[in-house]
Parts: C-alpha cells; sequence; structure tokens
C-alpha cells in the first residue's frame, strides 16, 4: 500500500503495509522503545506474532519514514449477532523522532477506512486516564468518549 492511497500528504516518505511474519524484531523493538511491555522473544511469542499477522480478524499495518519503522496500528474487529462488527483499536504506536508528522494520523485514517469496508458500525479505542496526549490526538480526529473508551461512529446503513 503506498502512501497515496493512505491519503498521508504530511510526509511524502511515508509508506504504510500490512505486517509481515518477518516484521517480528522490529515490531517488538518499536513497542519496546514506546515504553510498552513486551514478552520476551521465544518461540511461543513469535508463533502468536505470525498468527496475528495471519489472522483475518485484526489488521496490523506498520508505517515507514525512510524504510524504517515509525509506527504500527493493531486493529481487532468482532462480529455482532444483530449489529454490525465493532472494531477496536488495541495498539496505535509512533517512534518518539518521528512525532507530530503525520504519522499517527495516517495509520488512524487506514484503520478507520479499513474499519468501514468491513462494515463496521464503531471503532473503539480504551486510553489510560492519565494518557492526555492520546486522548487529545483521538478527540481531535473525531472520538467521542463514552464510557471508559473513546468511540468513532462510522457512518452505517444496517
Amino acid at each position: 500500500m503506498n502512501c497515496a492511497k493512505t491519503r498521508c500528504m504530511h510526509d511524502p516518505a511515508l509508506h504504510i503495509r500490512r505486517a509481515r511474519r518477518t516484521d517480528f524484531v522490529d515490531v517488538m523493538r518499536l513497542l519496546a522503545d514506546a515504553g510498552l511491555t513486551v514478552p520476551p522473544p521465544d518461540r511461543a511469542t513469535l508463533r502468536r506474532f505470525r498468527q496475528l499477522v495471519a489472522d483475518l480478524g485484526a489488521d496490523v499495518y506498520l508505517a515507514f519514514v525512510d524504510a524504517a519503522l515509525a509506527g504500527l496500528v493493531h486493529v481487532t474487529y468482532a462480529r455482532q449477532l444483530v449489529h454490525a462488527p465493532l472494531a477496536r483499536i488495541d495498539h496505535l504506536v509512533v517512534a518518539g523522532p518521528v512525532r507530530r508528522r503525520g504519522v499517527g494520523t495516517a495509520l488512524l485514517r487506514l484503520a478507520l477506512a479499513r474499519a468501514g469496508k468491513r462494515g463496521c458500525r464503531a471503532v473503539t479505542c480504551t486510553v489510560a486516564p492519565d494518557a492526555s496526549d492520546p486522548t487529545l490526538f483521538l478527540t481531535q480526529a473525531g472520538f467521542q468518549p463514552s464510557g471508559t473508551r473513546l468511540r468513532y461512529d462510522l457512518a452505517w446503513d444496517g
């Protein structure tokens, strides 16, 4: 997927693509650098990562700036019995050196577009109560508080 498809006009060097099973080390490094607790790099963790990347019930997209991993978005989808599916952003991480360059915005737009194509009625994201930057970023993007989560309602005809 190229930059034009994701409408990321902020940085022409930005490229977004679906995660591959060979991205394990770089993804774990990005998560650790962001301060997230990562599991040990053992065979079970590698297997779980490879299964997640292959899972059709989830999306993991990576953003690259000048060929270096700059961010990721991980979205899971839940089918509902009588309602349209729901999407949940589990991770939206941008590397420190490239923050405020449109990487997070491009990844978020891609996540919302993918959720819309899957027929989801809403996208939710849980943010830690003391995390003001992510909350501000998501509310500026149109997310609304909904209980302990932030919610973005997608146009839905169902």
